[in-house]
């Protein structure tokens, strides 16, 4: 057996063992795993962990049915999420186990909580319009529990709707525009939140998606829309320079010079 053979062996066995003990505990040490599997470039093993965990689910003990209903939740986040291991439909049975439970015990907070990451999910990994429009869908479910009474959920609310509208405009060519602007109009939404909550690398970072979403709208034919495009960028890399986020501000720089 080779070296990653190996390696993906002793964490198979590590991993059961730990989840017999204590499934909740040992899901944050094996999210831990995933993520210095990736930064090690180690696909073959990341996946084969998690198909292992996808095999598994069902026989794991928790203490609660909400226990399991979060387990649920935060492994549909990791499957919704890019990489190696990413898997839609996965995401998309244990999201859906996990709403049920949450709506059935009317527990508002996880039930936001769990559309907004599976709205997130479906933009992040769906190949479609169809799927674009289901995850802008769930962005809308979730505004209705992320009210302006919970201004720092609806802010990131609106600036990831924000962004599956841009995506939907790549995967509907003949609605660009009207998408494109909706697009603008959501991540400004979420500028606004941010800049009134002294949110400032929010704030940076929805005036640049602004201003790629309106750089692009400008491509599509938008009457004025190069001009704001120019504005949001040049005050996002100023902004991300007053909070030290050197990298994001020499982006915006970049984007702003072509």
């Amino acid at each position: 057996m080779d070296g990653s053979g190996s390696r993906t062996e002793t964490l198979r066995r590590h991993f059961r063992e730990a989840f017999a003990r204590d499934a909740g505990a040992a899901y944050r040490d094996w999210f831990r795993a995933q993520e210095e599997l990736r930064e090690d470039g180690d696909a073959q093993t990341a996946r084969e962990l998690s198909d292992d965990l996808w095999e598994r689910r069902e026989t794991l003990v928790f203490g609660a049915d909400s226990d399991r209903a979060r387990f649920l939740h935060n492994l549909a986040v990791f499957l919704g999420s890019p990489g190696p291991a990413a898997s839609l439909p996965r995401a998309r049975h244990a999201f859906s186990a996990a709403l049920a439970h949450f709506e059935a015990e009317e527990d508002g907070g996880w039930i936001s909580r769990t559309v907004h990451n599976f709205a997130t999910a479906i933009s992040n990994l769906g190949e479609s319009g169809a799927d674009l429009e289901e995850s802008e869908r769930l962005f809308e479910k979730a505004l209705s529990w992320r009210t302006e009474e919970r201004e720092i959920a609806r802010a990131v609310t609106l600036h990831n709707l924000g962004l599956a509208l841009r995506r939907h405009a790549e995967l509907a060519p003949g609605r660009a525009a009207e998408l494109l602007a909706e697009s603008a109009e959501r991540l400004d939404e979420a500028r606004g939140i941010r800049e009134r909550l002294g949110l400032d690398e929010g704030r940076a970072r929805s005036l640049f998606h602004r201003g790629i979403t309106l750089a692009r709208l400008a491509e599509a034919g938008g009457d004025g829309a190069l001009g704001e495009a120019q504005a949001c960028l040049s005050a996002a890399a100023d902004a991300f320079e007053q909070i030290g986020k050197h990298d994001s501000a020499a982006a915006a720089r970049q984007l702003l010079a072509r």
